[in-house]
């Protein structure tokens, strides 16, 4: 066996006493922090279907490249998913279900009413229903579209009849997709250019808090079980740091996560380098006591063109902001927001650095076992920059060397969401009384239970050798 009962250092297994009821197995040797660990409900995501339906959609080959890729960014108009009142284009979403779930990738979705690129995003039935709203040019300047240049609509966003039909799609939405295994999030994308919650390319209007907390509601009232996540710039475009913090409680209240937009964003970063570009770190450290947070990079052809991405893994200017503001926001999903094959080309490395730094990334630096009490001390080392968020569940099982006897047991007492960044000692008792006496191997597994679905496994940071077809990790030998 790899591992046999090798002495940990007091500051690892302290609490046991130093007598011989206690064995530790220190299993730092069997670790492995080169391998990429393709885990479930965390890594990196990818834009497919960005704010059209022909952005950064690539070849699947190229998008498969991606190391952990957890999810598929859709953020598309309003006007593509429902374009007659009523009848929905549900093709959109489920063909991209039917191609990726298979191999693992999730589906997030972001159903804008608001595109610089599409006239009418929100649709022009609705428009014919009786909402108001008007057409800007699109730019900076807050101008109404006077026939020259590009114009796009804007609703009112406190309008009874747009909130009327937006309802009527966030309802029809989450009955389809709500607590679907197939989706990892729903972004309130119903205010603002591209959903991001301003107005800056169109009307420059700030909108009021009572209007933005209406459209929070809508979201709350249909999804019940699906992750709910909001831009910052909803909460902080033009208002006041009353209102700012009035919406920060609401968001907090309602257990929604958020995603920022604009990391590595030109003028985001050079106004105050300090900030890195991530200027709502409060945002983040109140929704990551809950949920997990998501940022989304500039552009990625526009950081090169800018100078906010230089070198090969961005290894002159750029991965160590990354990396500084993944660890600020204690990060789950990072997304590039370009092509896969571009980005994959330049980025290999960096690629997979963060497909293993973002989230959690578990690995066990000891057990111990005190025969005298029944217990179990496992030391977690969380290498990651946040917790786990889902209730994963830990199973030992024990093999007798001599063979004859196995049994796997749950551990009842374990919740791997306690596990934050960094070596956290947790003790358990599983129920060991049925297990005959004898020296036995014991392994471990983590996994998600997901209901007429296989199990989702939670790989660890150990050398792949040490992992059987079962998900267990071998960890060494045990008398019990």
């Amino acid at each position: 066996m790899f591992a046999k009962f090798l002495v940990f250092g007091a500051a690892l297994l302290a609490s046991f006493a130093a007598d011989g009821a206690v064995q530790k197995l220190d299993l730092r040797p069997a670790q492995d922090a080169a391998r990429v660990l393709g885990n479930p409900d965390k890594g990196w995501y990818h834009h497919y279907y960005d704010n059209c339906l022909t952005g950064y959609l690539g070849s699947d080959a190229d998008i498969l490249r991606i190391p952990n890729l957890s999810h598929l960014f859709l953020r598309f108009a309003w006007c593509y998913l429902e374009p007659e009142e009523g009848k929905f284009n549900w093709a959109l979403i489920d063909d991209q279900i039917k191609k990726w779930a298979p191999r693992g990738v999730q589906i997030s979705l972001s159903i804008t009413c608001q595109e610089t690129g599409e006239p009418y995003a929100t649709p022009k039935w609705v428009i014919a229903s009786g909402a108001k709203g008007a057409l800007y040019k699109v730019g900076t300047k807050g101008e109404l579209y006077s026939g020259e240049g590009h114009g796009v609509w804007e609703p009112d966003y406190a309008d009874p009849v747009f909130l009327e039909k937006l309802e009527n799609l966030q309802k029809a939405i989450a009955a389809r997709y709500d607590g679907s295994d197939d989706i990892a999030s729903v972004t309130i994308a119903s205010i603002g250019n591209w959903g991001e919650g301003h107005n800056g390319f169109t009307s420059r209007k700030k909108v009021p808090v009572d209007v933005i907390k209406k459209h929070i509601d809508i979201y709350v009232r249909h999804f019940k079980k699906s992750l709910i996540v909001i831009g910052d710039d909803c909460l902080a475009a033009w208002h006041s740091k009353e209102e700012i913090e009035e919406l920060r409680g609401y968001v907090r209240s309602k257990k929604i996560s958020y995603r920022d937009d604009s990391i590595l964003v030109n003028w985001t970063y050079r106004h105050d380098p300090s900030k890195l570009s991530f200027l709502h770190p409060e945002f983040f450290s109140d929704a990551a006591a809950y949920a997990p947070t998501t940022l989304e990079m500039e552009h990625y052809g526009t950081m090169k063109k800018r100078g906010e991405w230089v070198g090969k893994n961005g290894s002159e200017f750029g991965a160590d902001v990354v990396r500084e503001v993944i660890r600020r926001a204690q990060c789950t999903f990072l997304g590039f927001h370009g092509r896969a094959k571009e980005f994959m080309d330049d980025n290999p490395d960096y690629a997979r650095e963060m497909a293993n730094k973002l989230g959690y990334w578990l690995f066990i630096n000891g057990v111990g076992f005190d025969k005298s009490k029944g217990e179990f001390e496992v030391v977690w080392d969380n290498r990651g920059v946040a917790r786990p968020y889902k209730p994963y569940k830990v199973y030992f099982k024990f093999g007798r060397v001599e063979g004859g006897f196995e049994k796997t047991v749950l551990l009842k007492d374990a919740d791997v969401r306690e596990l934050l960044p960094g070596i956290t000692a947790k003790k358990y008792r599983p129920d060991i009384s049925d297990i005959p006496e004898g020296l036995y191997e014991l392994s471990i597994c983590i996994r998600r239970e997901i209901e007429g679905k296989p199990a989702r496994i939670v790989e660890l940071g150990f050398k792949e050798s040490l992992r059987g077809g079962d998900g267990f990790y071998r960890l060494g030998e045990l008398k019990l």
